[in-house]
């Protein structure tokens, strides 16, 4: 599969990219968003990759905007959210990865909102097989979230809501960073063998910060 394998090669550069932002994080003073994006600019060029919709490094109350790119100190003991979209220069393909990190301890809420993630995304996943309505595995995690009682509310600049799980569950990734299918509220697009989609859940809570996981997944046959 030619797709999936020109993806799985950009992935390779942002999986390089992330390991390097965090590194960095972990070891400098006080770190920035700008250094942290001339990173990630520095390792896509070695895989001949680039990012022309950019990046996101974006800490605290800057994440709670979900395109928020981020600039400035970075701070300690709040959410920091790294998401890196490139594409090849070669193939034209790209990639999507997301993740929520640290420096230092996070607070307790923090810390219950990325366990709460980390279920929601592993529920979408067992969901995932061709012929599944995506729809369905948006509204099985909002769900989730309500269980867990995290509310979702109030009216938003970027996406209709302001708080809580405020975008769509992932969309499909290929030639461009957004593409069919789109996994949110009243999709009518259904799983197909063969798909490479994103599973990105996310909550945004002013006060606290955004916490969000996103992977790339393969649909198979049989999963």
């Amino acid at each position: 599969m030619e797709k999936v394998e020109a993806i799985k090669e950009v992935q390779k550069a942002v999986e390089s990219a992330m390991h390097e932002v965090v590194s960095y994080l972990k070891s400098a003073e006080s770190p920035t968003s700008e250094r942290a994006h001339t990173i990630i600019d520095e390792v896509l060029e070695k895989y001949h990759c680039e990012s022309p919709l950019g990046h996101i490094v974006a800490g605290g109350s800057q994440s709670v905007e979900p395109h928020n790119q981020g600039k400035g100190t970075l701070p300690k003991g709040e959410p920091i959210v790294i998401d890196i979209y490139p594409c090849s220069k070669q193939s034209g393909y790209c990639a999507d990865m997301t993740r929520t990190v640290c420096i230092g301890s996070p607070s307790e809420e923090g810390a219950k909102m990325y366990d709460t993630l980390l279920e929601a995304q592993k529920l979408a996943f067992s969901m995932i097989k061709p012929g599944v309505k995506c729809a369905d595995l948006h509204n099985e995690v909002d769900a989730f979230f309500k269980h867990e009682g995290y509310v979702t509310s109030g009216v938003g600049k970027e996406f209709k809501f302001k708080e809580g799980f405020v975008h769509s569950l992932g969309h499909g990734i290929g030639l461009n960073v957004h593409e069919s299918p789109r996994i949110g509220i009243g999709s009518k697009d259904f799983l197909r063998e063969g798909d490479v989609i994103t599973i990105e859940p996310g909550l945004y809570y002013e006060g606290i910060g955004d916490i969000r996981i996103e992977d790339m997944v393969l649909v198979t046959e049989d999963g």
